[in-house]
């Protein structure tokens, strides 16, 4: 993905609107001084999938997290067609259990189920809520909002609508993976009728598509366009083309490669806001993925586009 109350009163202070302001920390160890400014609250502690056998992989935590964070639960979609709803519930809450925290009021699950794996993902939110006590949100995206009635709504307390990633990056014609605006629009429907209150995530973050001989053949986290040199020469919007055989970020790249770069300005997020005031009611809060690159923005300007909804 997308923190801490402690980080939002000083950085955003409450608005009359009410709309709180958080991050999500997705790495894979956690290592946060409590008394910092930037304490996020949403944190993946459980990375699952399938392959041959269960992967359960556990965030290392080199801090313990503060009392208002909420553990997040990432589970590839595909795991479904091996693992039932009870033993998954099993397995999680144990691997809760065996970390070094003890109080939180709230379990996230991020998982992009489909029509084939609805019932079962479904099925272990419920008994997910029932055997831990717990209130539980999860992940929407945009299309399980526009076409909920074939899709479902997750048996959960809450979601939170993942405002990115919303196109296929192994296409070539892609303008913006992270955030393509103009494609978001074509599913700004039926948030009037949607029964499940929303949340709000949007990113902060970047990332390089590497393009060759016309396909998709790879992705560099945290690339900038700010980042590339003088091997790299601009085709038309956020498109290069490397120009000299070269190491990048420990990627061999080659002479003839194109580059796509995605990011996302504070001029996006600002029109994100503008474009869901008019159709989302408004959420309680809106929570940035990730921590850790908010130092790529004027935290001023960021407050000012919170504040505008």
């Amino acid at each position: 993905m997308l923190m801490g109350v402690a980080f939002i009163s000083y950085l955003f202070p409450t608005l009359s609107t009410n709309v709180m302001y958080d991050f999500y920390h997705w790495k894979s160890t956690y290592n946060v001084k409590l008394e910092g400014k930037n304490i996020p609250s949403y944190v993946k502690v459980l990375d699952i999938s399938f392959s041959n056998s269960l992967l359960i992989r556990k965030t290392v935590f080199k801090t313990t997290p503060s009392q208002q964070f909420v553990p997040v639960i990432y589970i590839d979609n595909p795991l479904w067609s091996k693992m039932g709803a009870k033993t998954m519930v099993n397995k999680v809450l144990e691997s809760l259990k065996n970390m070094p925290f003890k109080e939180y009021r709230e379990i996230q699950v991020d998982c992009d189920w489909t029509d084939g794996t609805r019932e079962r993902y479904f099925e272990f939110l419920k008994l997910l809520k029932q055997k831990s006590g717990k209130q539980i949100s999860s992940t929407i995206r945009l299309h399980q909002v526009k076409y909920y009635k074939r899709t479902g709504v997750p048996p959960v307390d809450h979601g939170i609508l993942m405002y990115y990633n919303m196109s296929d990056f192994k296409d070539i014609e892609t303008k913006n993976y992270i955030l393509d605006l103009e494609l978001a629009k074509q599913y700004h429907y039926n948030f009037d009728t949607y029964p499940l209150a929303l949340n709000l995530a949007l990113p902060l973050y970047s990332q390089a598509t590497i393009i060759r001989f016309g396909k998709v053949v790879g992705l560099m986290e945290g690339v900038r366009e700010k980042d590339l040199d003088e091997n790299f020469k601009e085709l038309k919007g956020h498109l290069y083309e490397v120009t000299k055989t070269h190491y990048f970020q420990e990627r061999l790249l080659y002479e003839g490669d194109r580059v796509r770069v995605d990011e996302v300005s504070l001029a996006m997020l600002q029109e994100v806001v503008n474009e869901l005031k008019g159709v989302m009611s408004k959420p309680k809060k809106i929570i940035f993925y990730r921590w850790g690159n908010y130092g790529y923005y004027d935290v001023k300007k960021l407050k000012d586009i919170v504040e505008s909804w």
